[in-house]
């Protein structure tokens, strides 16, 4: 390494300028760019040192913080006994699970799951069902007969009106009679004694 006092002479050629960039600083002719620069060392905003003033008063109370200010507390700890609702709703679940885990699965009876119609199947059943409205479309209404419908539910006569109505009156007086318009009676129960020819009719016998 060359030091401060060696002459230009002896200095290598790999520490000279060279002569063509020599002449373009000399000569002033050199064309170099604008540029900006840019500051790497941002300094911090007002928000941010107020930020970081209130952490510090945070740390700076926490550690100086007096812990025999602090007042002497006792812990009691507090159990709560269920209701007789809960306790009530406690055991219905308890018997609810102890009856599914007890339940006998041998009572059960077998049950067939019906399967899904496949792809297949559905597809035949549309085909036959587009296939029946086609034919029903299609149908010649002209190959049909005439045809008179005749009512097999006959009106009842007058006659038979008549008595209905005679019977609705007479269970209508039925229902409505007024018992209290009855009047009081007592019954005599008669026992006729037989005569001596019929007696004597019975010895005989």
């Amino acid at each position: 390494m060359a030091s401060p006092s060696t002459p230009v002479k002896d200095l290598p050629k790999e520490v000279l300028i060279a002569d063509g960039l020599k002449g373009e600083l000399l000569g002033g002719d050199l064309k170099l760019k604008p540029t900006d620069s840019q500051e790497k060392n941002v300094l911090p905003s007002a928000e941010d040192m107020k930020k970081e003033k209130t952490h510090e008063g945070i740390i700076q109370g926490i550690a100086g913080f007096q812990t025999d200010s602090l007042k002497h507390t006792e812990t009691k700890e507090k159990v709560v006994l269920p209701a007789q609702e809960d306790i009530k709703t406690e055991k219905t679940i308890q018997g609810m699970l102890q009856g599914v885990e007890k339940f006998a699965k041998d009572s059960l009876k077998d049950v067939r799951t019906r399967e899904p119609a496949s792809p297949t199947s559905v597809m035949q059943v549309e085909m036959a069902r587009d296939s029946s409205l086609k034919t029903v479309s299609e149908f010649d209404k002209t190959t049909l007969k005439k045809a008179e419908t005749q009512e097999k539910n006959p009106l009842p006569s007058t006659e038979a009106i008549e008595q209905e109505m005679k019977h609705l009156k007479f269970k209508a007086g039925v229902e409505g009679f007024d018992q209290s318009s009855l009047s009081h009676t007592d019954t005599v129960e008669k026992n006729t004694l037989p005569t001596q020819e019929i007696i004597a009719m019975e010895k005989s016998q």
